[in-house]
């Protein structure tokens, strides 16, 4: 599928059933970059935007070390294939309820 329809597909699944956060649903978040010591994790997921926490791995800390937010845009095919994956999901949690 290419970017701008898988782009589409996400918001639509969000426009109808709201955007979320990966505990919502039984998975782990997206790793998006990763910067020496730490990776970038999507764990947000709304129409706009996506919310990335960073985290340090070697830590024994479980928190996130700082957070940013990406459009879907800045993202690749591959990472947003992965996110269509979890807001079906998250879509077929929503329709179970």
């Amino acid at each position: 599928m290419e970017k701008e329809q898988v782009i589409e597909e996400i918001k639509n699944i969000i426009s109808e059933v709201g955007g979320f956060y990966i505990g919502e649903i039984e998975a782990q978040g997206i790793c998006v970059n990763e910067m020496g010591n730490f990776v970038a994790i999507a764990e947000g997921f709304f129409k706009g935007e996506i919310e990335v926490n960073v985290y340090e791995p070697s830590s024994f800390s479980s928190d996130s070390v700082d957070d940013y937010t990406l459009t879907y845009e800045e993202l690749s095919n591959d990472v947003l294939e992965e996110i269509l994956a979890l807001c079906e999901q998250y879509k077929e949690s929503q329709e179970e309820e």
